[in-house]
């Protein structure tokens, strides 16, 4: 399915959603996927514990950033697959990256995992026919369906990975 067969507008995540080409789920998690394999990683890894300014996450952190996230919205989306109508609680983005560890790990570390997450997110969207894609469930405060939670993956990717380029290397 593609980007435009979302419905409800998840208001909030639009902003990583509009990111994201209109192409099918599977085409965007996949090519986002291939973006992670071909980064500069002797670049980022040179920086891996670079922060832009004070208090900003370090490269190792932004790449645990996404990883967390997409663990957590991948939760989301299968709650919603499943036809479960419970609430998905919202999280501290910054209490999770202090709380990350990420200093004593190496950049190809953080990578790697991160690497992994998306194929497990892929065999996982893999597994959806188009009425579970299109089941809406309640994300933080938000209505959304799981195609909608798919798409916010991978733009907050892009958003992320953008940042990197302009503010680290």
């Amino acid at each position: 399915m593609r980007k435009q067969a979302i419905n409800p507008d998840p208001e909030y995540f639009s902003r990583y959603i509009d990111q994201v080409p209109d192409v099918p789920i599977m085409e965007a998690l996949e090519q986002s996927l291939r973006d992670l394999q071909t980064l500069d990683k002797g670049k980022l890894a040179e920086k891996g514990d670079y922060a832009y300014a004070p208090g900003k996450w370090t490269v190792k952190d932004v790449l645990q950033h996404i990883a967390d996230t997409e663990r957590i919205f991948t939760y989301r989306a299968l709650v919603f697959a499943r036809n479960d109508k419970n609430a998905t609680p919202g999280f501290d983005q910054d209490l999770y990256a202090d709380e990350a560890f990420t200093a004593h790990r190496s950049f190809e570390d953080v990578l790697q995992e991160l690497i992994a997450i998306r194929q497990a997110t892929i065999a996982f969207f893999r597994s959806l026919p188009d009425e579970a894609l299109l089941r809406v469930g309640t994300s933080w405060k938000y209505q959304m369906c799981v195609l909608a939670m798919g798409f916010t993956m991978v733009g907050h990717q892009i958003h992320h990975l953008r940042i990197l380029h302009e503010r680290y290397l």
